[in-house]
């Protein structure tokens, strides 16, 4: 909600409403998903890697993990199919604005639940200084260098990435 307030994608209105979207709708949904999907997708391998064998939650980290990589490759494959067919100007437009946007409210959202849960746990002063440093260089990291891991696009591994949903079977 705070990218679309941002201008940020497209509005919840226009999607949930009966006008048929544009191309260039399609285009702009794309390629902010893709954006948000990349964090999404980091955010799952990093929790993979710490709990993706936890007896209890393991198998569903690893599950929406998949998913996760199944929406961020249709992204890629469609951004790719678009941009053949002549819109690639707008989607590293897109791209670029959506990414930056969403680092920028990545590190406000992160100091804001810090600062809250901190409050709760009664960290100390210095404590939370320490971490709210810690989300302000991973900002200016982001800013300087990371976001292009978000706007550049790749063809996915395997081709149609969500005609074949996963089976709780291969996360068991």
């Amino acid at each position: 909600m705070l990218l679309e307030r941002a201008g940020i994608g497209l509005a919840h209105s226009l999607l949930r409403g009966e006008a048929r979207l544009t191309e260039r709708d399609v285009v702009v949904y794309l390629a902010h998903s893709r954006v948000t999907e990349q964090r999404a997708a980091d955010q799952m391998d990093m929790l993979t890697t710490f709990f993706g064998e936890h007896p209890e939650v393991g198998k569903a980290i690893r599950m929406i993990a998949h998913d996760e990589e199944n929406h961020l490759a249709y992204c890629h494959e469609e951004l790719l199919r678009l941009a053949r067919e002549g819109h690639a100007a707008t989607i590293r437009s897109v791209l670029r604005r959506s990414a930056l946007a969403e680092i920028r409210v990545y590190r406000d959202v992160s100091l804001a639940v810090m600062a809250h849960m901190g409050a709760i746990l009664g960290w100390s002063r210095a404590k939370a200084l320490a971490l709210s440093l810690g989300i302000r260089a991973v900002y200016v990291h982001e800013r300087l260098l990371g976001w292009r891991r978000m706007v550049t696009l790749r063809p996915p591994r395997r081709s149609d990435p969500l005609s074949e949903p996963a089976t709780a079977a291969e996360f068991a």
